[in-house]
């Protein structure tokens, strides 16, 4: 079975530069070679949220997301998560006390000695 071929922004993408003509197509495959792709995005856009973006990467993101409405949706609920979660503090001592059950801390501890190199 053949790979599928790359496909930046695909049928129904309600993205700003979406495959709607053929200079559209040829526009959205240039642009999706020339920016991150996304599981990349995710990644960079997570990261920026600690510490600040290069300038290229900051151009690269706002091209990326002419073709990508998804990425930029992430960006956004990253941004609410983390205004969200600046708001917790204040609230902590309402926080529930309850702690997971035990099978669940195993489960848990295992995961993570099967990622552990």
């Amino acid at each position: 079975m053949a790979a599928e071929p790359y496909n930046p922004s695909p049928i129904g993408n309600p993205s700003v530069l979406a495959r709607r003509n053929w200079l559209q197509t040829k526009l959205v495959i240039f642009i999706g070679k020339h920016t991150p792709k996304c599981r990349e995005m995710v990644r960079i856009l997570s990261q920026s949220m600690d510490e600040p973006m290069p300038l290229m990467m900051r151009i690269k993101k706002r091209i990326h997301f002419l073709i990508c409405c998804w990425c930029q949706r992430y960006e956004e609920q990253l941004r609410y998560i983390r205004r969200t979660a600046s708001r917790f503090p204040e609230h902590a001592d309402k926080a529930s006390d309850a702690s997971l059950p035990l099978k669940a801390k195993e489960r848990i501890k295992a995961k993570i000695g099967e990622q552990a190199p």
